[in-house]
């Protein structure tokens, strides 16, 4: 009777995932139709199909102008309009193939939509895993549906950004370090390789660490991967690379992104530029005395670093947009775990479950009002500074207990 009801019961479980996966494709299918004018997904996607249709170079002027004539609606770009040239290399562009071969494009893009969807919800759950952090049952769908549409989660899902992958691969990586299983780690380490503006720094800090503590492993299992996807790209398309890097430069020149000295300029004109090397002077020398000070020491404290120095990257003077900002959600989940850990009750929502609904409806309310009052400077400038600020001020504040073993609740009070 068990051994039946089991065997029913796991039935019902594939048929319940399957229709919520059956109905995030048809929700994403309308929103796809609804809102066709994004380039993250429909510039590597139709390129990628060029290649498969027609063996056109992904890189090359066919498919450069195929792109151009869908986006803008049956012509070519204007001189000063983004000509929307791959930048993606073509490493990355092999993933794109499978959706490729859709030929509908509100479909391929709903079906990478609905991998997106799933991969916020894994990040959300391996970030629990890896930090411990054990939030109230009551709390934990509200965290999960944070997880999703946080402002930070819903920019890039909406524009479909493929980053919510780097993401989860980053906290992947982390887990795979924790367990002493380096080959994985490593070669998760290739998919943040692949996105150095908001996680180079990271990937550096990895590289010295495991270079530190003598683990071989992890390089091998980096250099190896990259080696394997190189030499497949290499082998379907020679000369990919040249081609990559002009268009790299394209998208750079068309998509600006954001740095605290530009911001800071366009707020203090005379002062704001000094301010901007003034802090990401500064935040170099904390790094640096962090990345020395987790030497021999605990997982725990690596995890606190790793935050750290993700948190600290868009405040560093890179071109970073706000809509990459989705690495950030470990470092958040990392910073609730400590104010769980000091200063909430076993079972209850505490200060965690409040702090997570202050961003979440904080940072909502305040786009929403910056957008309709059309003040996207502004709206850009809080995006891309507020939230990295709050989290390195947050992570510091909470050092002494975040690299040291977790007390419990009654341990905290005086």
């Amino acid at each position: 009777m068990s051994r039946t009801l089991t065997i029913i019961t796991t039935i019902f479980l594939i048929f319940l995932a399957l229709a919520i996966l059956g109905g995030l494709v048809w929700a994403n299918t309308l929103y796809a139709r609804l809102h066709p004018g994004e380039k993250d997904f429909l510039v590597p996607w139709l390129a990628a199909r060029t290649f498969l249709q027609f063996g056109d170079s992904p890189y090359g002027d066919p498919a450069t102008q195929r792109t151009q004539v869908v986006y803008y609606g049956g012509r070519l770009a204007f001189e000063g309009e983004d000509p929307l040239r791959l930048s993606v290399p073509f490493p990355v562009e092999l993933f794109y193939f499978p959706f490729a071969l859709v030929t509908d494009y509100a479909l391929a893009r709903s079906l990478w939509m609905t991998c997106l969807e799933i991969a916020l919800v894994a990040l959300a759950f391996l970030s629990l895993r890896l930090t411990g952090w054990k939030p109230a049952r009551s709390l934990l769908p509200p965290f999960l549906i944070f997880s999703v549409l946080w402002v930070y989660g819903f920019l890039p899902l909406a524009g479909s950004r493929a980053v919510i992958f780097v993401a989860l691969a980053i906290v992947g990586l982390l887990l795979a370090l924790r367990d002493g299983r380096d080959d994985l780690a490593g070669a998760l380490l290739v998919v943040p390789f692949f996105k150095p503006d908001i996680a180079g720094l990271l990937v550096l800090f990895i590289f010295w660490w495991a270079i530190y503590h003598r683990r071989s492993r992890i390089l091998a299992g980096f250099l190896m991967t990259l080696a394997i996807l190189l030499a497949i790209s290499f082998f379907i398309l020679s000369d990919w690379f040249m081609p990559f890097t002009g268009g790299l430069i394209s998208q750079i020149n068309y998509n600006p992104a954001f740095t605290p000295g530009g911001i800071f300029a366009s707020w203090w004109p005379a002062v704001g530029p000094r301010l901007g090397w003034a802090l990401t002077g500064l935040l170099l020398v904390v790094l640096f005395v962090e990345w020395r000070e987790v030497r021999r020491k605990d997982f725990r404290h690596l995890l606190w670093t790793a935050s750290l120095t993700l948190a600290g990257t868009p405040l560093l003077g890179i071109p970073i947009i706000p809509q990459d900002y989705v690495l950030l959600f470990f470092p958040l989940v990392l910073f609730l775990s400590i104010l769980t850990e000091r200063w909430s009750r076993p079972g209850r929502w505490g200060v965690a479950g409040l702090v997570l609904l202050a961003i979440f409806f904080g940072f909502w309310i305040i786009t929403a009002s910056l957008f309709l009052a059309g003040a996207s400077a502004a709206l850009n400038g809080v995006l891309a500074l507020v939230l990295p600020v709050l989290l390195v001020l947050g992570l510091y504040w909470m050092r002494w207990w975040a690299v040291r073993p977790p007390r419990t609740w009654s341990d905290s009070l005086p």
